[in-house]
């Protein structure tokens, strides 16, 4: 099966909603995200299917072009590194994006929003990253 590029071209749409989302909601200081249930609760759920985004994006092509098929949402990371699809300095530095996902799902009562707020700061830049990496696929596979 060949690179679905409109499926791809797709979530990264829905990816650049949430990043647009998200760099709003780091805007918030960290003492007005802890009350605000709404706006506390949206970023989880934006940070989750963001990284769900780029896990499904990220599977699809090590799938389709390079026949590697992760078992585990981190090794899907660490494989785009391999393959060289994203660098492998970034795959390294986000590797655990996958376990900040999963522990926000299964753990949620345990959630410390101080740690949901410290993830926002970043993730807006690290989802933009991991775009412009799988566009540049995109444009090569042109």
């Amino acid at each position: 099966m060949p690179l679905d590029k409109e499926s791809i071209q797709e979530r990264i749409g829905k990816l650049s909603q949430i990043i647009k989302l998200l760099d709003q909601y780091k805007g918030e200081s960290e003492e007005d995200f802890l009350v605000d249930f709404t706006i506390n609760s949206a970023a989880q759920f934006n940070l989750i299917i963001g990284i769900e985004i780029i896990v499904d994006i990220g599977s699809h092509i090590l799938n389709e072009l390079y026949q590697v098929r992760p078992k585990e949402y981190q090794e899907v990371i660490t494989a785009l590194g391999e393959q060289e699809i994203i660098s492998k300095e970034f795959a390294v530095e986000n590797s655990d994006m996958p376990k900040f996902r999963n522990f926000v799902i299964h753990q949620y009562e345990d959630v410390d929003m101080k740690q949901v707020h410290a993830y926002l700061q970043k993730a807006p830049n690290v989802f933009r990253k991991f775009a412009e990496y799988f566009m540049d696929l995109l444009e090569k596979q042109a």
